[in-house]
């Protein structure tokens, strides 16, 4: 995500993120220049939601299907490109599974973005937005989800996939400790890491079983965040919201996976 223009200080946010989006562009995803490139590690966001899409896997036969949630996926896809300008910025390749708002995008086509790119981490990126149901940004719903070996989804013949990667899993359980002090630390709200999700998904119309599809689908580290949704006074995420949940995300990639220093 170099960026320090002199020790012990720092350039704004909202600056690094204008330079980075110019000088970048936010959701191309390209390498650098060639020769750099190798020693940039790949981070793979997923702002979370879709138009709505139905599709099964074929090679699990898991339902694979997403749905449109506003103003949640609004406010995710903009946390996202903030996101990915400040960690191109330091030095770190960025990939999104979704280059438009409205794109539409299966889990299961989420979860091959990162298989195929061997991202070094992959991090889902959701709140809990709305006038029913919507949590304030700082009140609560501050979970960051990590994939555990027996966590599982449910075809429709009830056959139980099951996550059973035990290096992924205890790399994954490592960033998940890691996220939530980070975001602890810049969100100012209390942040618990949860093996699985604590409930049969299948409660809510999902696919039943207790782990978020694209963590199950995923061959690398995969950190499932969520946070409160609603800003004081409003539905949905101010702009100040929006970078504070984007600097928390931030910190914690590099924490988890920093750039190696070139010589």
């Amino acid at each position: 995500m170099s960026r320090r223009p002199s020790p012990g200080r720092r350039r704004p946010f909202a600056v690094l993120v204008l330079v980075a989006l110019v000088t970048a562009g936010v959701l191309t995803g390209a390498p650098a220049a060639q020769g750099a490139a190798t020693h940039r590690p790949v981070i793979v966001l997923d702002p979370g939601h879709s138009r709505t899409v139905y599709a099964v896997d074929e090679r699990t036969g898991l339902v694979v299907s997403d749905y449109e949630n506003e103003p949640e996926m609004r406010d995710v896809f903009a946390v996202a490109k903030l996101v990915a300008a400040r960690l191109r910025h330091d030095g770190y390749r960025v990939v999104l599974t979704k280059t438009r708002l409205h794109q539409r995008r299966t889990l299961a086509q989420r979860a091959a973005v990162a298989n195929r790119v061997h991202a070094a981490l992959a991090l889902s990126i959701h709140d809990q937005a709305g006038r029913s149901g919507g949590v304030g940004f700082r009140a609560g719903n501050n979970i960051v989800y990590y994939q555990s070996v027996g966590a599982y989804r449910s075809t429709p013949s009830g056959r139980h996939v099951v996550f059973r990667d035990k290096a992924v899993a205890k790399r994954s359980k490592t960033y998940a400790r890691i996220f939530a002090r980070q975001r602890h630390a810049v969100q100012r709200a209390t942040v618990t890491s949860r093996r699985n999700v604590g409930y049969d998904l299948g409660s809510r119309g999902l696919a039943g079983g207790n782990m978020w599809m694209v963590q199950l689908l995923s061959r690398v580290p995969w950190i499932y965040n969520e946070a409160g949704g609603n800003s004081r006074g409003r539905v949905g995420l101010t702009a100040a919201d929006r970078r504070t949940y984007a600097q928390a995300l931030v910190r914690s990639v590099e924490a988890c996976v920093p750039v190696p220093h070139r010589t």
